[in-house]
């Protein structure tokens, strides 16, 4: 039970820290020194795109705790758009999927000004030393 509640608070401070700092570079296509960014985070985004939130946390996932990355992309453009996304850590694990999942006969992307979330599964149980989020556009 303390353990559990030790990774939550922890995965808090994670998320704090994330939101923070995504606030000086979600867009810069790359680590800000400036703005005090770990060398070891990394972020590459369209210019049709926008990370509005990163946060991790644990969480169960296939029968044993993981750790999960929960992003949030904002279009920016004006029209739809659909964005390719992965997520690498440096030791190893990756993931990624496409904004929105699915393309629907009313819906071939993320409408101008909308944002969505998803939560991707990392096969990684630890906090990672660093990430590298990178955001490309489906033409």
């Amino acid at each position: 039970m303390l353990r559990r509640t030790l990774q939550c608070m922890a995965g808090l401070l994670v998320t704090s820290a994330a939101v923070l700092w995504l606030t000086g570079c979600a867009t810069t296509g790359s680590a800000s020194k400036e703005a005090g960014i770990a060398p070891n985070i990394v972020y590459k985004v369209t210019d049709s795109a926008q990370i509005t939130k990163v946060a991790y946390y644990f969480k169960g996932y296939e029968g044993k705790t993981r750790l999960h990355m929960e992003l949030s992309i904002k279009n920016i453009s004006s029209e739809t758009k659909r964005y390719r996304v992965n997520i690498f850590l440096p030791e190893g694990p990756a993931a990624g999927g496409l904004y929105p999942r699915a393309v629907k006969a009313d819906a071939k992307g993320i409408e101008a000004g909308k944002e969505q979330t998803q939560a991707f599964p990392m096969y990684f149980n630890e906090l990672p030393t660093g990430f590298t989020i990178v955001v490309k556009e489906m033409l």
